[in-house]
């Protein structure tokens, strides 16, 4: 079993077991808040196919009993160690998700209600985005060059990693779908289009773009660190 596919499982394992702090019943259950309105889930981004939620939990703190009723893709940023209870199981779940893991819930199919707490002395940070689109739009994603690892791939989208060590580069390559990129890992990362013109973008760990499809672009680490990032195109 590879080391992604083993983290998805153990993630949608979590994520229908998942975190909390004191113990609640069904008698002294508290109101279920839609996930945009929960504490330390802040709406940073919407068009019309992706909402983008930055979830940002600080040490010792609760992220209350909240519903995801769409399919959602993630990416841990920053790890900590978690508490996650659904919602009728009679304990929470101790996990602790791995800087860069990414998963997917099926949410539009099953709905999920759960509440988080931080238990770490540091913050956990996730970027992730519901799909806003009821359904498949029959878009085909890229075909990407070797450097971009494969991680995800299911009827809803195709996700990829890429790490780029300092002076390393991507051959040029044309993104097909739209999409989202998420920064794991931050520094200067130069793109350049067909014509041989780059921009130079400085990236910080956390940061996400919206990416339409487009015409080819090849990518190189311009900076002294290691970058890393998650890019998924929408079928």
């Amino acid at each position: 079993m590879t080391r992604t596919l083993c983290l998805f499982l153990c993630l949608a394992a979590t994520l229908a077991a998942a975190p909390g702090g004191a113990l609640e019943t069904v008698e002294t259950r508290a109101p279920t808040l839609p996930v945009e309105r929960t504490p330390f889930h802040a709406p940073v981004f919407r068009n019309d196919a992706v909402a983008m939620l930055n979830v940002l939990l600080p040490p010792h703190r609760i992220a209350p009993y909240h519903e995801h009723s769409r399919d959602f893709a993630y990416v841990v940023v920053r790890e900590s160690p978690t508490l996650v209870q659904n919602w009728g199981d009679a304990a929470p779940a101790s996990i602790r998700w791995p800087r860069g893991a990414v998963g997917f819930g099926a949410f539009s199919k099953q709905s999920l209600t759960h509440k988080a707490e931080n238990v770490g002395d540091s913050a956990l940070a996730i970027v992730g985005f519901e799909l806003l689109e009821p359904a498949p739009r029959g878009r085909a994603p890229s075909a990407r060059p070797s450097r971009f690892e494969q991680i995800i791939d299911n009827e809803r989208l195709r996700g990829w990693r890429l790490a780029l060590k300092p002076g390393e580069t991507v051959p040029a390559f044309t993104q097909t779908a739209p999409g989202v990129r998420i920064v794991v890992e931050g520094g200067e990362l130069i793109e350049t289009d067909a014509e041989g013109a780059g921009q130079n973008l400085a990236l910080q760990p956390g940061a996400f773009q919206w990416r339409d499809a487009g015409p080819a672009r090849a990518l190189r680490n311009a900076g002294d660190t290691t970058i890393e990032m998650v890019e998924f195109e929408l079928k």
